[in-house]
């Protein structure tokens, strides 16, 4: 995947970066893991797609703000998702989707941390 992204970054939304993201957070630093590099991942994702791509902002909170337990960063990025309008070209259903899945982690969010 690490060369799909230096080939094609854009494909499918910036789908090879999201990839990256959830896998390079999937192991906390404590244990050899690199979540910067996934943090930079995802940040790439809402850049190429404007902040359009909102599964991105969902993962990036569940995955990176979880895994360090930075819960501004969390609540800011789920509130964002909450906040767009999911209406987007090829995006519109994963959007849709992500703002589900963004209230059920906000409603969570006080049992995690």
């Amino acid at each position: 995947m690490t060369r799909v992204v230096e080939l094609h970054e854009t494909h499918d939304h910036g789908g090879p970066h999201l990839y990256m993201g959830v896998f390079e957070t999937l192991i906390p630093p404590s244990s050899g893991g690199h979540p910067d590099i996934g943090r930079a991942h995802f940040e790439r994702v809402i850049e190429l797609t404007g902040g359009r791509h909102l599964m991105a902002k969902v993962f990036f909170a569940e995955q990176y703000a979880r895994l360090l337990f930075d819960r501004e960063l969390h609540d800011a990025l789920l509130n964002e998702v909450l906040a767009a309008e999911p209406a987007a070209p090829g995006l519109t259903l994963m959007n849709t989707i992500a703002k589900e899945q963004a209230r059920a982690l906000l409603d969570s969010a006080d049992d995690y941390f």
